[in-house]
């Protein structure tokens, strides 16, 4: 059991392999939950594999470790967070996160300005239209937005 004064949540990364081919690496809660991701994607390719065929080994040197709750993500609204959400490249798979580091709209998009207002974004001086422009994370916005990336797939 993870103690709570570490800091951190864990992403635990399991080796999966599906009889002699190659493993590969999945982020799951437990063993059973990464052997049926692979399953999942098994079947998105059209094979004809059961859930015993697979196998699935702790892989600790792959963990991820994630922040803690930081203190101004409580006062995000739903929309701020899905925007910077977005901008931090986390709003579909959580282990993408970090990918980027941008959102693109309207310069004077009022949920932007907010996060601007809050530390969290900046907006680029050059803008590719004179309504639009790109607003980047900032430092602290990264650090917010990686507290708030969930563990593991939904």
């Amino acid at each position: 059991m993870r103690k709570k004064d570490e800091g951190f949540r864990l992403r635990k990364a399991w080796k999966v392999w599906v009889g002699k081919c190659p493993s590969q690496t999945y982020f799951a809660p437990t063993a059973g939950k990464a052997r049926v991701q692979a399953l999942s994607d098994l079947s998105d390719c059209g094979g004809t594999y059961r859930l015993i065929d697979i196998r699935a080994v702790r892989a600790p040197h792959f963990d991820v470790k994630l922040p803690e709750r930081h203190p101004l993500a409580d006062d995000l609204s739903a929309e701020e967070t899905h925007c910077l959400l977005h901008a931090y490249g986390a709003n579909d798979d959580p282990v993408k996160a970090g990918y980027r580091s941008y959102f693109s709209t309207s310069r004077n998009d009022p949920t932007l300005c907010s996060l601007t207002e809050r530390g969290l974004m900046l907006p680029n001086k050059i803008a590719p239209t004179e309504d639009d422009t790109y607003f980047h994370i900032t430092m602290l916005g990264v650090l917010v937005a990686s507290s708030l990336v969930p563990e593991y797939r939904p």
